[in-house]
Order: C-alpha cells, then sequence, then structure tokens
C-alpha cells in the first residue's frame, strides 16, 4: 500500500513539508500586527457625566456666598489664648517636677547634674544653674514675668498648695466626684 491508498480524515489536506511552522509563525505574527496597531491608537475621551457641571457651579456659588456673608451657624469662634496667669500658673508646676527631678538626682548620686536632661527630660524654655554645690536656679519667662526656683526653697512651698492640687486633681480643678 502506497501512502495515498492510506485513509486519511476528510478534512486533512495535503501534507506540505513546513506547512504547520508557517501557519504557527502567520497566526502569531498577525497577532503581533493587530496588538501593535491597537497600540498606537488612542481611545476616544470619556465625556464627563451631565451631573457635574451643574454640581461644579452650584459648589461654588455656596463656597463663594460663605465667603462673603457667611450665615451665624458657619462662623466659628477663634481660640481664644490662654491667660498668661494661667500659663505662669502652669509654667510653675513644670519648674516644680523640675525641681523634683533635680532633687531626685542629687539624692541619688549626691551631687546636682551638670544639665536638666541629666535629671530626666528637661522642658524647653526652663533654664537650669547650678550655684556652687549644693543649690541650683530655675528660671524661665512667661510674657513680661520671669519666674524664678531657687533651690534653697522647699518645691511644695514655693509651688502653693493650690498648684499641687491642680497637679494631684484636687479641689481647685474640677473633676468627677470620689
Amino acid at each position: 500500500m502506497s501512502s495515498e491508498d492510506q485513509v486519511r480524515p476528510y478534512h486533512a489536506g495535503k501534507e506540505t513539508p513546513g506547512q504547520e511552522a508557517a501557519d504557527a509563525l502567520s497566526a502569531v505574527m498577525s497577532h503581533a500586527a493587530e496588538r501593535e496597531d491597537a497600540q498606537h491608537q488612542k481611545a476616544p475621551p470619556k465625556t464627563q457625566a451631565k451631573w457635574v457641571l451643574p454640581l461644579g457651579v452650584n459648589l461654588g456659588v455656596f463656597a463663594l456666598y460663605m465667603l462673603i456673608a457667611p450665615p451665624a451657624w458657619f462662623v466659628m469662634n477663634p481660640i481664644e489664648a490662654v491667660p498668661v496667669e494661667e500659663q505662669a500658673d502652669d509654667m510653675r508646676l513644670v519648674m516644680y517636677m523640675q525641681a523634683l527631678r533635680v532633687n531626685a538626682y542629687r539624692g541619688e548620686y549626691g551631687e546636682l547634674p551638670e544639665t536638666l536632661e541629666d535629671a530626666g527630660s528637661a522642658v524647653p524654655g526652663v533654664e537650669y544653674f547650678a550655684v556652687g554645690t549644693d543649690r541650683y536656679e530655675l528660671i524661665t519667662t512667661i510674657g513680661e514675668e520671669v519666674i524664678r526656683y531657687d533651690s534653697q526653697e522647699s518645691p511644695n512651698e514655693w509651688v502653693g498648695s493650690g498648684a499641687t492640687g491642680k497637679l494631684l486633681g484636687g479641689p481647685d480643678e474640677p473633676g468627677p466626684a470620689t
């Protein structure tokens, strides 16, 4: 039997050497050409929704109205500055805590620290000066008032009972009843 006599499916064409490889190469090349054409074509721009323009105009008019003639419900109260007296009281508490840290350092090491950082976290604006080997001063300025603590005074007496009560949540500070 010759090869022509063999039975083949009805859809099979004549076999030619390398035809399958040529068909595959042709398909790959046509696909690459289609992709390249698609890459060079720009997609049409998307149109905006019909509601965007009226919304933008209305928001612009509303913002302009709020800028020119704000209603009473829109006006915000500015944050009031803390009075200098209250700032001074708070700074006295800070200096009180710094003095306690320096005293604790002196009790532990038997000498004064060289800087406030050595005794613990220093507060900006509070200056520390060692006067001799057993005395120090803490100085700060609030507004025009200079606040000075000398270690010859007791920190509790210097800060006052009202301030320590405020620090500890005592009667000067409104708080929950216990």
